[in-house]
């Protein structure tokens, strides 16, 4: 243990989960964060949307006016074909926390991240692996970084749960659903090149369900749109749209609630990403050892049909903090108690909202569901 540098709490994942927690634990405790990236990354990431119920959450992490500031786009109604043909209007102004926003997500992550070192959270990129250990009441860390050791370790790697695995705690994911998705650029396509065109105005979200699966649209800041398809992994019509961006498109135009919001656009890189429910067991937290405990995805990765993922980031974060701070030992009862909660009111509307479209109740996709 000879030059092991002390923490309160060791956070591994430096997504919006691990920088949210470290924000809140700063300044009463000393707080590392490790990210195996050894920067930040580039590519656009999926997961776009946050209800207006995190104002509240922004607040308590001092970024609310800053993030009112930062050019998000306030959301729209959402507007659906799926439990029958017509389409089904539902106005955002009836949310009674307001409705909430489209976000440039990379911008988001920047804010959190300089919110989070402004805080005074120690931040260590580039850790690929760590060795862990538990003695004595403290988390033992040796990684290329250096050795760290803290009473208290938080598993915020995401939807993989890394450090939960690498401690033996086993994830219930069995669903294969894969998001398919694309951002598209708000301009023209004439004659083989795109001509930047006013942003749209529409603030709608747009959800279309198909035999293969279903599909959403939502207009972002700096005039994208993103356009995603989520269906079964091995479907065959998966790959062959993955490698395609001119049949994604097509396909999804296909549909009038879409294609009158991409008329013109152009195709665009296709990226895949699991999207299926991932879920660890809260009880599961204890045989980790003392002092563990698992946020964000690492803890409940959602559908995005609930489109709750970040929002739960934060709420997840917010609820370990308030933990932490009253003694893990004597309050990780309540965290379970809460995220079980969370976790069985979030499988409750999600198996509600797969039975709806019964008119693809003999397709593939929707019976796996049912």
């Amino acid at each position: 243990m000879a030059g092991e540098r002390p923490f309160d709490v060791v956070i591994v994942g430096a997504g919006p989960a691990g920088l949210a927690l470290g924000t809140l634990l700063r300044p009463q405790r000393r707080v590392l964060v490790l990210e195996r990236r050894a920067r930040p990354a580039t590519a656009p990431p999926i997961g776009e949307s946050l209800p207006g119920a995190a104002a509240v959450l922004l607040q308590r992490l001092e970024l609310l006016a800053t993030f009112q500031d930062a050019g998000h786009r306030e959301r729209g109604a959402a507007v659906s074909v799926w439990d029958g043909d017509s389409p089904v209007w539902r106005d955002a102004i009836r949310d009674p926390a307001g409705p909430g926003w489209y976000l440039d997500r990379r911008g988001f992550e920047q804010m959190l991240r300089r919110r989070a070192l402004d805080a005074g959270v120690t931040l260590r990129e580039g850790c690929k692996q760590a060795d862990l250990r538990h003695r004595q009441g403290q988390w033992h860390l040796d990684t290329a970084l250096g050795p760290f050791r803290a009473p208290v370790l938080v598993d915020a790697t995401g939807r993989s749960g890394h450090l939960g695995r690498q401690l033996g705690l086993r994830r219930r994911a069995d669903d294969p659903l894969l998001c398919l998705y694309s951002f598209l650029n708000q301009g023209i396509l004439d004659q083989g090149f795109l001509d930047q065109a006013p942003e749209s105005q529409d603030r709608t979200m747009r959800i279309q369900a198909d035999a293969h699966g279903w599909w959403y649209t939502v207009p972002l800041p700096q005039g994208q749109r993103v356009l995603a398809y989520h269906m079964d992994g091995d479907d065959p019509l998966c790959r062959r749209l993955l490698r395609r961006p001119e049949a994604f498109l097509a396909r999804a135009r296909d549909h009038a609630l879409l294609a009158e919001v991409l008329e013109g656009l152009a195709p665009a890189r296709i990226r895949g990403r699991p999207a299926g429910t991932s879920l660890l067991e809260v009880e599961q937290l204890t045989k980790a050892g003392p002092g563990f405990l698992a946020i964000g995805d690492a803890l409940l990765a959602f559908d995005p049909l609930a489109s709750q993922g970040l929002f739960h980031a934060l709420a997840s974060a917010t609820s370990a903090a308030k933990a932490i701070e009253s003694g893990l030992h004597q309050s990780l009862g309540a965290y379970q108690q809460e995220m079980r909660a969370v976790t069985q009111r979030y499988l409750w509307h999600l198996k509600a909202s797969y039975q709806g479209p019964r008119r693809f109740g003999q397709a593939a996709f929707w019976q796996r569901r049912q």
